[in-house]
């Protein structure tokens, strides 16, 4: 630990090139803090010597206005909090960068929060940046918070007069904008495509079956394979055994295809059909979700379902900074369409 000495501190609080508070400007030019307010503001009410002045100080000093105060005054802060599980994900990461892109065009800016999906960390991240730190959230729901289906931060963040925008991970109970892809029929004609290629023992392998998508990726999977005469099969896993559930199923049932909800079960379906010494596509066929960059990286080559995330965050950005904009109280619904990327593996 380095201790500085108080006086040091306060000597070196007005040199050049150091912060500077408003109140430590007034004592320097020896005018009220309203003055220098209005002159860094370019108001008419004061003289443009005066103006010149307290400029040419507040530059020296490095004077930085405080955005959070400034907006807790005028209740607009032009700042977007962006809620999302995590940006290791893949599919978060480059919906955060599509966000980014709109917003670096508009006079906003965003924060960004992790919650891990944990419900409290999402309650604590509302009720903290609901009291005038931002305007309005983007939020991917977090596990928990669907798991519990309490949804009281949300609602009062809305009561509140913040804007909210859900994006992949949504809540049908909250109204507010909300930004999906079409995991259902995606997944109906996924399945059908597999059926179609003579394939009739097709699993389904999932370590999201407890979030919303998950839930109604299965739902259009067991629709194609019921409406065939099909057998629907769903293996469910957390993301550290999910390799030890679908290689002990391979090792004793029948299975031509598999259809990976998620990256970690993409992986571990791939790893166990060639630890099974089975062939890919020839033997087993393979559709998963990952980044199309890492599809391309694999060997060989996984068909995945693009869910075009980049292009749902922009649309997520672009519905949210409208509703700040306009104050509207009409909730949007957007639908991203997700498409099927063939590769070597199907």
């Amino acid at each position: 630990m380095v201790i500085v000495p108080l006086a040091f501190i306060i000597q070196n609080a007005f040199m050049p090139g150091s912060n500077i508070t408003l109140k430590q400007l007034s004592s320097i030019l020896g005018v009220s803090i309203s003055t220098i307010s209005k002159a860094l503001n370019d108001s008419h009410e004061i003289s443009d010597a005066t103006k010149k002045r307290i400029v040419e100080m507040a530059k020296l000093h490095n004077y930085q206005p405080n955005k959070i105060a400034v907006g807790l005054k005028s209740g607009k802060t032009n700042t977007i909090a962006v809620v999302i599980p995590s940006v290791q994900n893949s599919f978060f990461a480059r919906a955060l960068y599509g966000i980014e892109s709109l917003i670096s065009e508009t006079n906003f800016n965003i924060i960004v929060c992790l919650t891990k999906e944990s419900h409290i960390k999402e309650v604590e991240t509302f009720n903290m940046l609901s009291n005038g730190v931002v305007d309005g959230f983007l939020v991917a729901v977090s596990e928990e918070t669907q798991n519990l289906q309490n949804y009281d931060h949300f609602t009062n963040a809305i009561a509140n007069g913040k804007s909210v925008v859900m994006f992949d991970r949504v809540v049908d109970a909250v109204n507010c904008g909300k930004v999906t892809t079409n995991d259902f029929s995606a997944l109906s004609e996924a399945t059908q495509k597999l059926i179609s290629s003579a394939r009739q023992h097709i699993v389904l392998l999932s370590t999201i079956h407890k979030l919303n998508v998950g839930q109604q990726r299965a739902q259009g999977y067991i629709k194609a394979m019921n409406a065939s005469g099909l057998s629907p099969k769903i293996l469910e896993s957390d993301d550290q055994h999910v390799g030890e559930v679908m290689t002990e199923y391979l090792n004793n049932n029948p299975v031509d295809a598999i259809i990976a909800l998620d990256t970690d079960a993409s992986l571990a379906a791939l790893k166990a059909v060639k630890t099974n010494s089975k062939q890919i596509p020839e033997d087993v066929a393979v559709i998963g979700y990952v980044s199309e960059r890492m599809a391309r990286n694999l060997t060989p080559e996984l068909t995945t379902i693009n869910q075009h995330s980049y292009t749902i965050g922009n649309a997520a950005a672009t519905m949210i900074v409208e509703a700040i904009r306009s104050k509207s109280k009409d909730m949007n619904q957007v639908v991203i369409s997700s498409t099927l990327s063939v590769r070597g593996s199907s």
